[in-house]
This record gives C-alpha cells, structure tokens and sequence, in this order.
C-alpha cells in the first residue's frame, strides 16, 4: 500500500489527540487492527505508561530530596553544636543520597520533555496506519456491499417471477370455477368443494 505524507504538521495543526483513547477509534479498529497497527500500538502504550513512570519519578525524587535536605540541615546542627561523629557519618550518607538524586532528576526531566515528541510521532505513525487500514476495510466493505446488492437483485427478480407465478395461478384457478360452476351451478359446486378439495 501507498506511503502517507501529510502536509504541514497536520497532526498539530488538527489538534489529533492520542488515537488509543479515542472511543470511536476504539470502536472502529479494535477489532480491526493490522499488524502494523498493533506493533506502534504496543510502542505507544509502553511510551505512554513511561512517561507516567518518569512523573512518578520524578515527584518522588523531589519529595525523596527534600527529605534528605531536611536530614542534612538536622545533622549539620548535630556536628556543629554537639562534634557528634556518627551525624557526621549519615552526613556523609546524606550527602551521597542527594548527589545520587541531583544526577537522576535531570536525566529524568530529560526524557520527561522528550517522551511527548516521541509519544506524537508514534501516534502520528499509528494515524497513518490507521488510515491505510481504513481505506483496506472501506474497500472490502463495498465489495461486500455490491455482493449484498446482486443478491439483493437476485431475489427480487426472483420474487417477481414468483409473483407473477403466483398471479397466473390464482388466475387458472378462478377461470376453472367459473367454467365449472357455468357448467354445472353454485348448488352442485359445494358438493364437489367437498369431495375433491383438500
């Protein structure tokens, strides 16, 4: 099937928003997903699902960081006033903990700014591919319409002749009464009905 290519940032421009909660899309292709579609689906779940991780993340890091600050400016009074050594020790400790916590946040707010970008240009691929499969099942539905159609013909021509079978017979049999009940009269007909009627 034909590439897609569309025309200056459509996707931003049409404001298209994350297709796998979209309840008419869901509705549309759930069932009807190629394999294509279902691979950027899978990326595109895993993308979104990080991103919310690296939120998570981060917030805890900040709440984590402000804790140890917290703990640091508790030991510093803790060495200066009392010299105690083993503050001086989770001083240490602490300090560790928040190098380790301002080298994780940056990396982290990192990827948090580019995972959007990512997460759009999977949409906008899944976009592409979602219309490439709903022109496959636009097509195959008017084939199938057209099937329905010469059926459709079918019986009508057929239930017109039946009619018109049905029509002629009704005719025969009225024309038979009446040369029977000419010939012989309304009283004699009864009795015959009787014998020779099912």
């Amino acid at each position: 099937m034909k590439d897609i290519y569309f025309r200056d940032n459509i996707v931003k421009k049409n404001k298209i928003p994350i297709l796998i909660y979209v309840p008419e899309w869901i509705q549309l292709f759930s069932d009807n997903k190629s394999r294509s579609m279902q691979k950027i689906i899978n990326r595109l779940e895993e993308l979104i699902a990080r991103e919310k991780e690296c939120a998570s993340e981060l917030d805890n890091m900040e709440i984590i960081k402000k804790k140890v600050m917290n703990k640091i400016l508790y030991l510093s009074k803790d060495i200066n006033e009392d010299n105690n050594m083993v503050a001086l020790h989770k001083m240490k400790e602490a300090e560790r903990e928040i190098i380790e916590i301002n080298r994780k946040i940056p990396r982290l707010i990192e990827e948090l700014e580019n995972l959007p970008k990512i997460i759009n240009e999977q949409n906008t691929l899944l976009l592409k591919e979602t219309i490439k499969r709903a022109y496959q099942l636009i097509n195959e539905s008017k084939s199938g319409s057209e099937r329905c159609q010469d059926q459709i013909n079918e019986i009508r021509q057929s239930l017109a002749e039946l009619i018109e079978k049905k029509v002629d017979m009704e005719e025969k049999v009225n024309k038979l009464y009446s040369f029977i009940h000419g010939m012989i009269g309304a009283d004699e007909i009864d009795s015959l009905d009787e014998s020779f009627l099912p």
